[in-house]
């Protein structure tokens, strides 16, 4: 085997040692049918070491259907021998070569320990040449990670020691096990994706084994077809297949192993119990059949946060201004002067839903018990015994009450939850305190354990970042990641970080003591307290939530929502999300749709999405969250989606929020946002950065805390009709930055997708900017450019700018119109449209105001600004015709947004 089969580098779903990862809280899944294995490890095998305790041959019994039957083996290892150094020789298929065998050893099993994390350990019998082969082997994991996206077991087919097909297991840090295929084709970072992940198992514990079958059959289309499961549990159908039929793929080759510790994690190890590996001959020319129970597919949340660049800085001063430009008469037909209606955003109003109740559904009470039959009459006694008891498809209908629980819908399991007609149902995380006696500062009670984690990034019990940029925690507010929570009559009391701080209003919690103490009097009120962290974890592909709340819940940084979705085609509706210590709601998976959502009040952010393609947030109010002031950057306030592909933002507000309105950024490709109104937030009302094509149309960008669109290393946008005004900063800024898609170590890689993944360089290219009101006061100019890495000019960047109406309040406020970068030389600064044009030809049919508003109170245009925008407004091409209610090549009657009021 040659050294460069070990020395590939990291799997490309791994992450950079610089940023934070995340680990999740793991409730006990009881119906997830896995079982803790018994004897597990061999007496020698040291504390985290990987154990490899058998390599077999035995075929695994065929699924229905199947046509393909399991020969003799021609490679078999149970490990029963003793090895100082590498895996030796099989007990049949000849010996093993390894580039590297540091940590590699046979006694009673094999091992493989990682003593530097970020590296990879591979073995190959490259003494068994066979193609159409099916490939088994035990592992054990002694140990979960501690960090990073976790370790990997690959089993290898048709392998020459470069090229080969591998199924790999990847076991993260909250015990998930994914299972995924690839042809690798010399290393794993020059690897063609087969499949994509698939969630097999949910609540790994330490010490237990799983078992993997990796086949490949036939040659003009090679079909490669993997299953994973827990050691004890039933086996499944096979749970990936993919084919290959490029001219790339594998004719035969060896059997070999592969494993791999995230460059995060602490040391630790596998074991290798059995491989086996014996050929498959065919009955029939049937092909292999589909898995007979559908296997979601998502990826392990990676952390949503980077290192995001500073935004830009004050331009620079302006050339002396000159006189607007007169627009010329339209040559254009415009289209009728159409607005979009802007109501029915938000969830109803908890207890006003009325959804069908479906024949069969189950029923189900406010409790904690474990009673009831599920009828009417006799219902549930607990949402979580509801759970536990109702078939998968099953449709819950929740009685009005508060349910103080934490709830987790297994993977195995789909259910629709939802509200009774007319019934206000909520998920309330705190609950009454008493038992209040008078001490030094205030009134305590004792006993109090909560134990929650205080830690601010999305690693469970890791410090603060080190960089400005990667800092969560906000000096002026250091208890911001602290989840507990007390109200006293509905009133939120402030935390403080001593008992010596507490007054009227305030609460400390005495960790040490396993005190809560209060600075306000209790006697004759209602005090409630934080007492759980999450709501609801809905790991079940297709399940729904619906007309219900979602409240009170000290959820800690790492556990990233109250309420998340962690699998493919989950629907959220008519929720009220609100109150929670941090996070409100989360999604990973795909096809995830938020509609009808108001989440607000919540500590840290309102909702976040990651590795989400096919997400869709719509019809939502996202407002005032971050009320416990975390940081600009490296995430916070409305609403922030990273690493997805074809998402969707329509028709939402993001107001009020104490930071970011909308925040897109980290490789998401493919993004259409449009119809929202992000209005009044502390920072920039709408962020693309790093990412690629979007269309950003009819949106209300208004009086934001500092930019209103603020785009960053991000290409191929269209921006189209949007009001833009009285930001504090520009109404419009592009900046380059020095980072880029081919810096494969650089944080921000969607790592699911090969890399460099130049469908998302990471450059501003090919932006269209027409038909918007471009309108503010503060900053340097209106429209600013500029390239931090001193390497492309605007023209480069290939922008387009026509169509629009520009307004500010004076000829110095601001003094430029448009900054017009030119990479390594001194910016163009234009203080006038009109000069703007005659030096670029850009913006030939636009106009600008001074000192008129052209814009309402409630943004929309004054009588003559209508005017002047039907002079200037430009046709929309098709791409864009649709999203506007337009046709293509027709220009719209009018400037900046059509919401209505």
């Amino acid at each position: 085997m040659t050294s460069d089969l070990h020395a590939a580098g990291p799997p490309t779903t791994d992450r950079p040692t610089l940023r934070s990862t995340r680990r999740r809280v793991r409730p006990t899944d009881g119906s997830s049918g896995i079982r803790r294995a018994g004897t597990v490890l061999a007496s020698g095998l040291a504390a985290g070491a990987l154990l490899l305790t058998s390599l077999t041959a035995a075929a695994p019994a065929n699924a229905a259907g199947e046509t393909w039957s399991v020969g003799k083996p021609v490679a078999n290892d149970t490990f029963a021998r003793t090895v100082a150094t590498g895996f030796g020789s099989a007990d049949l298929g000849g010996d093993y070569t390894s580039a590297v065998t540091t940590g590699m050893a046979v006694a009673n099993g094999g091992s493989i320990t990682f003593t530097t994390p970020g590296t990879a350990r591979q073995a190959l019998l490259a003494g068994v040449q066979i193609g159409d082969v099916q490939a088994t082997a035990t592992i054990t994991v002694p140990t979960l990670p501690t960090a990073g996206s976790g370790v990997y077991f690959g089993l290898q087919a048709r392998s020459d020691g470069k090229r080969y097909y591998q199924s790999t297991v990847r076991v993260t840090p909250t015990g998930s096990v994914y299972l995924g295929t690839a042809r690798i084709d010399g290393s794993t970072t020059n690897q063609k994706k087969l499949s994509k992940e698939a969630l097999v198992a949910s609540d790994l514990q330490p010490g237990q084994s799983l078992q993997m079958d990796l086949r490949t059959r036939s040659s003009t289309t090679v079909t490669v077809a993997s299953r994973a499961w827990v050691v004890g549990a039933a086996k499944p159908s096979w749970q990936r297949i993919a084919t290959d039929a490029s001219a790339e793929r594998l004719q035969s080759g060896g059997i070999g192993v592969w494993s791999y510790l995230s460059s995060a994690a602490a040391p630790l190890g596998l074991g290798i119990s059995a491989l086996s590996a014996a050929p498959v001959t065919s009955s029939s020319a049937n092909p292999e059949p589909e898995p007979t129970t559908p296997v979601p597919a998502p990826t392990e949340p990676t952390d949503p946060v980077e290192t995001p660049v500073p935004e830009p800085t004050t331009p620079a001063t302006p050339t002396t201004p000159t006189a607007p430009a007169t627009p010329t008469t339209p040559t254009t037909p415009t289209g009728p002067d159409t607005q979009v209606p802007s109501s029915g955003r938000g969830s109803a109003a908890v207890g006003t839903t009325s959804y069908a109740i479906p024949k069969g559904a189950l029923y189900v009470a406010a409790g904690n018990g474990t009673g009831g039959s599920g009828s009417l009459a006799s219902p549930y006694t607990s949402l979580t015994h509801a759970v536990a008891k109702a078939p998968s498809g099953s449709t819950l209908v929740l009685r009005a009450g508060t349910y103080r629980e934490s709830v987790v819908l297994a993977s195995s399991k789909q259910l629709t939850i939802q509200s009774y007609p007319k019934e206000a149902v909520w998920l309330d995380g705190s609950d009454r305190v008493a038992g209040w006696n008078k001490s030094s500062t205030g009134w305590a009670v004792t006993g109090w354990n909560t134990g929650f984690d205080t830690s601010p990034t999305f690693t469970k019990g890791a410090s603060d970042g080190s960089a400005e940029a990667i800092k969560f925690i906000n000096p002026a507010y250091p208890l911001a990641a602290y989840p507990d929570q007390v109200w006293v009559d509905g009133v939120a009391q402030q935390q403080v970080a001593s008992e010596r701080a507490v007054g009227a209003g305030t609460f400390f919690v005495d960790r040490a003591g396993k005190r809560l103490i209060l600075g306000t009097d209790p006697a004759g009120k209602t005090v409630t307290a934080s007492k759980l962290q999450t709501a609801l974890a809905v790991k079940s592909v297709g399940s729904v939530v619906r007309g219900l709340g979602v409240r009170n819940y000290g959820n800690s940084v790492y556990q990233m929502g109250a309420i998340t979705a962690q699998n493919d085609a989950i629907t959220f509706e008519n929720l009220v999300v609100q109150d929670n210590a941090t996070i409100g709601m989360y999604a990973w998976g795909t096809g995830v749709t938020f509609a009808n959502i108001t989440a607000t009040g919540n500590g840290m952010m309102g909702g976040g999405a990651n590795s989400a393609d096919k997400f869709t947030l719509k019809n939502s109010v996202i407002s005032g969250n971050n009320v416990q002031n975390f940081n600009r950057m490296p995430v916070s306030g409305g609403f922030k989606i990273t690493r997805s592909r074809t998402v969707a933002f329509t028709d939402n507000d993001f107001q009020k929020n104490t930071t970011v309105g909308l925040w897109l950024d980290e490789s998401v490709y493919n993004g259409k946002v449009s119809g929202n109104r992000s209005i009044g937030n502390g920072a920039t009302g709408i962020i693309l950065e790093i990412s690629d094509t979007f269309s950003v149309t009819n949106n209300v960008i208004a009086s934001n805390g500092r930019y209103g669109l603020w785009i960053g290393n991000t290409g191929n946008v269209q921006v189209w009709n949007n009001t833009i005004t009285g930001n504090s900063m520009a109404a419009l800024q592009l900046t380059q930055d020095k980072r880029r898609q081919t810096n494969v170590n650089s944080a921000g890689h969607d790592r699911r997708q090969p890399l460099p993944d130049m469908t998302v360089p990471w450059i501003i290219k090919n932006v269209t900017v027409s038909n918007n009101v471009i309108s503010g006061a503060g900053g340097g100019c209106l429209v600013c450019v500029e390239d931090q890495s001193k390497e492309f000019t605007a023209e480069q960047m290939k922008l387009t700018l026509n169509g629009n109406v520009y307004q500010r309040a004076s000829a110095n406020a601001p003094s430029l119109a448009v900054r017009w970068g030119q990479g390594a030389a001194t910016a163009k600064s234009f203080a006038t449209v009109a000069a703007f044009t005659k030096s670029t030809g850009q913006e030939r049919r636009s106009v600008l105001v001074e000192g008129t508003a052209v814009t309402t109170a409630d943004f929309q245009l004054t009588p003559a600004a209508l005017v002047q925008s039907a002079l200037v407004v430009v046709a929309v091409p098709s791409s864009i015709a649709g999203l506007l209610g337009l046709q293509a090549g027709i220009a719209p009657a009018r400037a900046g947004s059509l919401l209505s009021p």
